[in-house]
């Protein structure tokens, strides 16, 4: 079979569909760049030094750098105690010594460099002028162990130089981790996400099942009336919802006559646990959590979508509503739940608001407001700060990573009919 060549009209179509293909894939590939940028700028100054994390111009790639001297034949480590230049006039020819300092090196767009110095005149001030360097002498301080310890020679310029190396710190971590109960503040965090998490995925799934699957009364009034609660703005309900939890041990006591809910409890006696409920607690940190209007909302258009004739067919076998739930609804709808699970994971992870508001103890704080105390006696650290904040961050990265097949998936959940 002769295969004929493209019309030039086609070939031209083709071309131009190509590049602007190539010219999105740019475009898309210098956001995601700028995006991820300050990331890779938290990782870099979590490597350097101190002094490298405000180094001016800043690097992007942690580095140390030492001056070195050649003495005895060998190369040491030496501290730079003065260093002076012997130069040439170029408008009398007269010699003079001045400080390395003095001389500066004039690099035009055209033409040769130039090399100025600031001389000292005759009525005390200086005059920079053209020169010629004829040498350089100067007087180190060594700091290599041995007999030469602490010693101050004088050696020819020449002879002193910078080197510089990748320099990775990585004790800032072990550094920043012992500054602050990082550690305590993990199990937390965890107990906290992980509760919020499991808590938020039964309680949407079983009202969206309800919303989706049941008929009774008032079900569509009912549902739009939760989902008006998503229009509520959180810091008009944080005080109101504080107030309750704070006074809510205080009700309990008064109602069974006990102490007990005001309480300090510790496990195995020795670890801090907080109280049973109300401020102070871990009750306080998981409750306001554990429901989600959106959650429920986008569970319940997922549910819509299923097939009826899957429940049809367990209702003949026998199912009651919460068995259709539990061996249908839920095997059929992994890919919601798993997106529901990592919204709700990650969003918990970040929580910082209110366990600032409810707590007042260490021992409880999760590791937003950890950091943000980390922040406050350490700010001017800006490499320990950084450290902390890949600590933070690092199970974050890790869930996203595992997880972001269902963020692309959560997307179509919308889309997706039955």
């Amino acid at each position: 079979m002769i295969e004929r060549p493209l019309r030039p009209e086609i070939r031209f179509r083709e071309a131009r569909r190509a590049f602007r293909r190539g010219l999105l894939y740019l475009v898309l590939s210098a956001i995601g760049l700028v995006m991820v940028l300050p990331f890779l700028w938290m990782l870099s100054t979590s490597l350097k030094t101190g002094k490298g994390a405000v180094q001016v111009p800043p690097q992007w790639i942690p580095r140390s750098s030492a001056t070195l001297a050649q003495y005895k034949g060998q190369s040491v480590p030496v501290r730079l105690l003065k260093k002076e230049c012997l130069v040439r006039r170029l408008d009398d020819g007269q010699e003079a010594t001045v400080y390395a300092q003095a001389v500066h090196t004039d690099k035009p767009l055209w033409g040769p460099p130039v090399v100025t110095a600031a001389i000292p005149t005759d009525q005390g001030g200086y005059v920079r002028v053209p020169v010629e360097v004829l040498g350089s002498t100067a007087r180190v301080r060594i700091l290599q162990e041995g007999p030469d310890l602490e010693k101050v020679v004088d050696l020819p310029g020449q002879d002193i130089y910078e080197k510089s190396w990748v320099s990775l710190q990585w004790s800032n971590y072990p550094e920043t981790w012992r500054k602050l109960p990082f550690g305590r503040s993990y199990i937390n965090t965890l107990i906290i996400s992980l509760s919020i998490t499991l808590g938020q995925v039964l309680t949407c799934s079983l009202a969206a099942f309800a919303f989706a699957r049941l008929r009774f009364p008032g079900r569509d009034k009912l549902f739009l009336g939760y989902l008006a609660t998503m229009m509520i703005p959180g810091a008009v309900t944080l005080i109101p919802v504080y107030v309750m939890f704070v006074k809510i041990p205080d009700l309990f006591n008064y109602a069974f006559h006990t102490q007990y809910f005001t309480t300090d409890l510790y496990f195995l006696g020795k670890y801090y646990v907080g109280r049973l409920i109300g401020g102070n607690s871990y009750f306080a940190l998981i409750a306001p959590g554990l429901f989600s209007a959106y959650g429920t909302f986008m569970l319940r258009q997922f549910f819509m979508n299923l097939p009826r004739g899957l429940e049809d067919a367990a209702r003949i076998d026998g199912c009651g509503n919460l068995r259709i739930y539990w061996h249908v609804t839920l095997p059929l709808s992994r890919v919601a739940l798993a997106t529901l699970a990592t919204f709700t994971f990650m969003g918990a992870w970040k929580s910082f608001m209110w366990p600032l508001l409810i707590l007042n103890t260490e021992e409880l704080l999760p590791l937003q407001v950890l950091l943000q105390r980390f922040q406050g006696q350490h700010g001017s650290e800006y490499h320990l700060l950084m450290a902390g904040s890949m600590i933070v961050l690092l199970p974050l990265l890790a869930v996203f990573l595992l997880a972001q097949r269902y963020f692309i998936r959560g997307i179509q959940l919308g889309a997706i009919k039955g």
